[in-house]
């Protein structure tokens, strides 16, 4: 798609035909509104182009959202038990209990605008079975909350919403899978992790081959309220997350994890914002990967410390792992400080192949090639693998990561 081309047959796109898929499914007039700012919002918006920094090295020309008709049957399940006052399941069961209905309207769509890009204004407007976490005062859960998102063809718009209220605790781990058929994935998720909250939020990401993600994830953070993320980025033939947190509170904290395994063409793209408004907040984001074939990561993330917010410390960091001479990586870390009442702001970045005196070292110990690869990259994936932020994936996490590695290009 051109620059500045904006489709004009939008199909099931246009806001006629999504406010009456709206009023099919007997939404609320709030819910029924946003869907159409949203459809809106998606006819006016050109497709991003390479002319905005954070798409620099991911170009979409001759793509279109409206060539992957939505799936409307798509709808992730979602296992656990909530504590008392809480709720963990499907938006739609949501609005049927007036304390929940509540909560829904009063956070949906607060933390990420569905006016603010093409893809979020396409979920905004034709996202189904959607996902609410709610962490009542005081509550937290026994177990982690499992979404299990499945895609088979076409296009899929997971929205998940989580709200955890005051003192509370929650654990989200999002399973992505789907098939080797074209998939188009554009997913939102908001977290709003009031005062003293703890929110734990990790994508397990194994797409097929053939499945393009464009995720969106930003959380709003409340006084001493702590809140990680981590991905795990294995499956799929272009994946882009960004991933953003408003630290609002005094005391808060931001976590940020990712490790991504490439081979053959596989394009990641991962975009991070830590942008610190409260006095006394921290930040740390760890991104890693490692790359097989002709496969790309890029990394773009900024560290933004308000003048609100002194006292702050942050940290950034992205390593890149080439395991083929044809693998590629770009990295730029950004560090906006706008105070000079700071503990510590780092950041920093690398890219360079495996250290050949260590592959030689274990070759001479009397292992093969690949087998010295599979330990260098554990290796290198351990401080991220390790954090308690992939804690609920712990046991099969390596494990996974190894087999990737006996059948890469290398």
């Amino acid at each position: 798609m051109a620059d500045t081309q904006i489709t004009t047959d939008l199909g099931v796109y246009a806001e006629a035909q999504v406010s009456a898929a709206a009023a099919a499914r007997s939404e609320p007039g709030w819910l029924v509104r946003a869907r159409e700012e949203g459809a809106r919002a998606f006819a006016a918006t050109p497709m991003p182009t390479p002319a905005l920094r954070p798409w620099k090295y991911t170009d979409l020309s001759g793509h279109t959202i409206e060539a992957f008709a939505p799936d409307a049957a798509f709808a992730p399940r979602v296992t656990g038990s909530a504590p008392s006052g809480g709720f963990a399941g499907t938006i739609a069961a949501a609005l049927t209990d007036a304390a929940q209905a509540t909560a829904v309207e009063g956070a949906l769509g607060s933390v990420v605008q569905g006016t603010e890009s093409k893809f979020v204004a396409a979920n905004a407007a034709q996202w189904t079975g959607g996902v609410f976490v709610h962490a009542p005062r005081g509550g937290a859960f026994e177990a982690p909350v499992t979404v299990d998102v499945a895609g088979t063809t076409g296009a899929i718009y997971p929205r998940i919403l989580v709200v955890a209220e005051a003192n509370s605790e929650v654990t989200v781990i999002v399973k992505n899978r789907s098939t080797e058929a074209p998939l188009l994935v554009a997913a939102v998720v908001e977290i709003v992790a009031n005062d003293d909250a703890r929110v734990r939020v990790l994508f397990d990401g194994d797409w097929g081959a053939s499945t393009v993600e464009f995720t969106t994830l930003r959380s709003r953070i409340g006084r001493n309220a702590d809140v990680q993320v981590a991905s795990l980025a294995l499956g799929g033939h272009l994946l882009k997350q960004q991933i953003e947190a408003l630290i609002e509170g005094q005391g808060a904290n931001s976590l940020i994890r990712g490790i991504a395994l490439g081979d053959a063409d596989q394009h990641f793209d991962f975009v991070t914002l830590q942008d610190h408004m409260g006095p006394k907040s921290t930040s740390d984001v760890e991104i890693k990967a490692a790359l097989a074939g002709a496969s790309r990561s890029v990394y773009y993330g900024i560290t933004r410390v308000e003048t609100t917010a002194g006292g702050s410390a942050a940290n950034q960091e992205n390593r890149n792992l080439l395991l083929s001479d044809r693998a590629k990586a770009d990295s730029d870390p950004v560090l906006e400080i706008l105070t000079a009442d700071v503990i510590r702001c780092g950041h920093g970045a690398t890219v360079g192949p495996v250290d050949q005196e260590a592959l030689f070292y274990l070759q001479s110990r009397g292992i093969d090639y690949r087998g010295a690869l599979k330990l260098l990259v554990g290796g290198f994936f351990a401080s991220v693998l390790n954090d308690e932020a992939f804690a609920a994936l712990s046991e099969d996490m390596l494990e996974r990561v190894q087999q990737k590695i006996v059948n890469a290009d290398l």
